[in-house]
């Protein structure tokens, strides 16, 4: 989605164009692949304020979080709901310390309970945001037929990119893809691509995000493989990042089948565990996976790290963390 009147423009380009690329590889054995229907819409923001420009940068700092969705579905336990709004302040604090060029999220939301966490994240970074709605998308609706479907039950749920346009402009390539298999009749996941403009030779980098689902290994695996082949179809010349929330380790067929699209992990042999903890208030044990990936093609970090590793101190003496994962963060030399 969009700074200025460009965030308009922007999101309703991506609500006309964006159109989820095929899923025919992924078929397997046990089923006709899923067909996609077309993507769905990105919904409007408000107008972004573009900071004022900067001398042509030196590095591209790049973070990503999974947010923890308000929306739970065990109605005894409502912590992430009741936490949401000091939990994403939590993010928002550490994300300005670091002062991300590009930062990604998974279950980024639009609820009706809890207002609209792409709009204050964008806002309050001031950063241009794209945002792709996974949840709810049923495959045999049409996108008009959806997003009613989304405003009426006043839930929506995706994949968030925000950008500092004004330092890495984005030129384009902006597409998606439906992850195939689908594990729910409601629930979509997807990954999306844009591109961005960076000083040196390369010109251009590609930015990926994606969010597989539940399932057991298998489904995981066909879906990376899904999203795989997304990759090899629309990638440059240039380097490219990869950031999500795998659902799985670093020893899985899934995370094997993205290194195998030509990404290094700058996190692997460092025994970081990402995932997942019980709650996000109090004492917590020590995590005990790594799930979430910040990978890289074509370039290395020069410096990596983690966000929302420690918990802060609320008013009522509470420890709280900003979500049950942990996020990554990595700073990219430019030449």
């Amino acid at each position: 989605m969009r700074g200025a009147v460009a965030a308009w423009l922007v999101a309703v380009a991506l609500g006309a164009t964006l159109v989820a690329a095929g899923c025919g590889a992924d078929g397997g054995d046990d089923g006709d692949p899923f067909v996609p229907e077309p993507a769905p819409s990105a919904s409007p923001s408000p107008m972004v304020v573009t900071p004022i420009a900067t001398p042509e940068p030196t590095e591209l700092r790049v973070a990503f979080i999974n947010l923890m969705s308000p929306v739970g579905t065990d109605a005894t336990n409502t912590v992430a709901a009741d936490t949401f709004e000091a939990r994403l302040n939590l993010v928002i604090e550490e994300l300005k310390a670091f002062k991300p060029d590009i930062v990604g999220f998974n279950e980024a939301t639009n609820t009706a309970a809890h207002g609209d966490a792409r709009q204050k994240l964008a806002m309050a970074l001031k950063m241009e945001p794209f945002w792709l709605r996974a949840n709810p998308w049923f495959p045999a609706r049409t996108r008009d037929q959806n997003d009613a479907i989304a405003k009426q039950i006043g839930f929506e749920e995706g994949e968030l990119v925000l950008v500092r346009s004004d330092r890495f402009p984005v030129i384009g390539g902006i597409d998606s893809h439906w992850i195939n298999p689908r594990t729910s009749e409601t629930e979509g996941r997807v990954a999306f691509h844009l591109k961005v403009r960076i000083p040196g030779s390369a010109g251009e980098a590609d930015i990926y995000i994606t969010h597989l689902t539940g399932g057991d290994d298998s489904v995981k695996t066909r879906q990376a493989q899904s999203v795989a082949e997304f990759i090899r179809s629309n990638r440059g010349a240039g380097p490219a990042v990869l950031m999500g929330d795998l659902g799985t380790g670093p020893e899985s067929a899934a995370y094997a089948a993205l290194m195998e699209a030509g990404f290094e992990d700058a996190f692997a042999g460092t025994g970081l565990a990402t995932c997942c903890r019980a709650s996000v208030v109090g004492e917590q044990k020590p995590l005990t996976a790594r799930t979430d990936v910040l990978l890289s093609a074509g370039w290395f970090p020069a410096e990596t790290g983690t966000i929302g590793d420690k918990p802060a101190k609320q008013p009522d003496g509470q420890d709280l963390y900003a979500s049950d994962h942990i996020g990554l963060f990595a700073v990219f030399p430019l030449q």
